[in-house]
């Protein structure tokens, strides 16, 4: 498949397979190839008329769901940028992200007005789903745009490989927010990538469990499949149960489970695992799920079980993945159950020290991953010093510290060393700790994670206290709630007289680390 743009690949589909199942929603109505090449094309035609051309930006708060796909081909026709914003974001957090793109359009759900409402001024406004009382004037419907394209002239572009077609915004442990620009090409090399990695046959099914507002989820797992011609299934909200009802009836053959869920999805699976045969990979990625819990998925899913190491600034996509029989007694690994497998087809892994030399592959030395590869961002949005910073030499330096076995494997000590991954959402503890000290009662803060068996890592506040104070999670969780999505706000809270610091006046994170863990 030698498509230029995931668009050219629908299109191609349609005219060879029109009548076969591109999208199931999660109402479980269906769209066929030849239905999704048609409503982006119409689509497309109607953005452009909203100012919408080559390069512009469209911001996306959206659930999960078809209309967010056809979105998606939408901007490929017409060269511009689609913008994924978390849904669970809060009204401030998205407004910083809006202002960093300057987007010519939004388009969000209906439920999602409250968060989205003070970011629309200066866009054009486009909802899916019935228009709430008190929108801007002007707001589209979604459904109204692809109804009207199909009366507009078609549109004329030219896209070439190295434009840009997604910004995901990610984040550095200094909690600013940074949009990683994903080509065509480094999306369509990522989607060739993962093909393999996940091992898909052809005409794959996809159980999708993962939100399609997470950076990584439309290029990594829905973008895979449909330039293969394969279908998604669209959970949107869903219980291992519901999934296993998918897996069986819709003869899934490929799908996603989250470290929350693993506890729950294995029992699942042996309890009945004459339902869950269609599966040729299971993929398991983004959060450490320990050992023991990898062990678990490898007893009822045996070869099946992919588990890898993916970034936003790889286009979503995996840059190692374990193989068939590296989870084997007989398996390459010094422990297999502890690594995230071996670098992809087409991308080079490696180890540096802090001079930039490169680390022994002995399984113990530790240093930077750094990664090269054809799927790689092309830069950082508006930010020429973190570009420079990240990508040196074609090979980009994602703060992971880990190390590689002399068979190849690679494992991750930390990520991004303050980085906190809870129930595989990344949580930056400088962006918790800039709200928290802004409660009145503390003088001090540092947020570290703390090992949990279902989320893989929790939020924990670390404070000292101004004299005379006194503060209960409760009051903190609730000043957080304010300004914070759900999830970055702190589940425990440890009162300490002074934070452990260095001569230099950094705090020691290592020391609050093992505070936490003995506590």
């Amino acid at each position: 498949m030698n498509s230029a743009t995931i668009a050219d690949s629908v299109d191609e589909h349609a005219a060879e397979t029109p009548d076969r199942i591109a999208l199931v929603s999660p109402d479980r109505s269906t769209r066929t190839y030849q239905d999704v090449s048609r409503h982006s094309r119409n689509l497309a035609r109607s953005l452009a008329r909203l100012g919408v051309t080559h390069g512009e930006r469209v911001a996306a708060i959206v659930d999960d769901c078809s209309e967010y796909v056809e979105l998606y081909i939408a901007a490929a026709r017409l060269g511009a940028i689609v913008v994924p914003i978390n849904t669970r974001l809060t009204s401030a957090e998205v407004s910083t992200l809006v202002d960093d793109c300057s987007p010519r359009v939004i388009v969000w759900s209906s439920g999602r007005y409250d968060v989205v409402s003070r970011s629309l001024a200066d866009s054009a406004s486009v909802v899916i789903g019935p228009t709430p009382d008190n929108t801007p004037h002007g707001t589209r419907t979604f459904d109204s745009l692809v109804h009207e394209g199909e009366q507009l002239p078609d549109v004329s572009c030219t896209v070439h490989g190295e434009d840009a077609f997604i910004l995901g915004y990610t984040s550095g442990t200094t909690g600013k927010p940074k949009g990683a620009v994903l080509t065509h090409r480094s999306v369509a090399a990522i989607a060739e990538s993962n093909n393999n990695a996940y091992r898909l046959p052809e005409r794959s099914v996809c159980a999708l469990t993962g939100s399609m507002s997470f950076v990584a989820t439309v290029p990594a797992h829905i973008l895979t499949h449909l330039r293969f011609g394969g279908s998604v299934v669209i959970l949107g909200k869903w219980s291992v149960p519901q999934l296993i009802d998918i897996i069986e009836n819709y003869k899934v053959t490929f799908t996603y489970i989250p470290s929350p869920v693993i506890d729950e999805f294995v029992a699942a699976v042996a309890a009945s695992p004459h339902r869950v045969t269609s599966l040729r990979s299971v993929l398991h990625s983004a959060s450490k799920a320990g050992p023991d819990k990898l062990r678990a998925l490898y007893q009822v899913l045996g070869d099946t079980l992919v588990e890898g190491l993916g970034m936003t600034e790889n286009s979503g996509g995996l840059v190692t993945a374990t193989r068939p029989g590296d989870f084997a007694h007989s398996s390459p690994a010094a422990d297999p159950f502890a690594s995230v497998g071996r670098s992809v087809d087409g991308t080079d892994v490696d180890i540096i020290d802090d001079a930039g030399n490169y680390v022994p592959h002995d399984g113990v030395s530790v240093g930077e991953i750094v990664v090269r590869s054809p799927s790689l961002m092309r830069e950082y949005w508006n930010m020429p010093d973190a570009t420079s910073a990240a990508l040196v030499d074609g090979w980009y330096h994602t703060g992971d510290l880990g190390s590689i076995d002399a068979a190849g494997f690679v494992y991750v000590s930390d990520r991004r060393t303050d980085l906190i991954v809870s129930g595989g959402m990344n949580v930056y503890p400088s962006e918790v700790e800039v709200v928290v000290l802004r409660h009145p009662a503390v003088a001090e803060c540092a947020v570290v994670g703390a090992p949990h068996r279902r989320w893989g890592q929790s939020v924990v506040a670390v404070v000292a206290l101004r004299v005379g104070a006194s503060l209960t999670l409760e009051e903190l969780q609730n000043h957080c709630r304010l300004t914070l999505a759900s999830y970055k706000k702190p589940t425990r809270l440890e009162i300490v007289d002074v934070l452990p610091r260095t001569t230099s006046r950094k705090i020691r994170r290592n020391v609050v680390r093992d505070l936490v863990s003995h506590t």
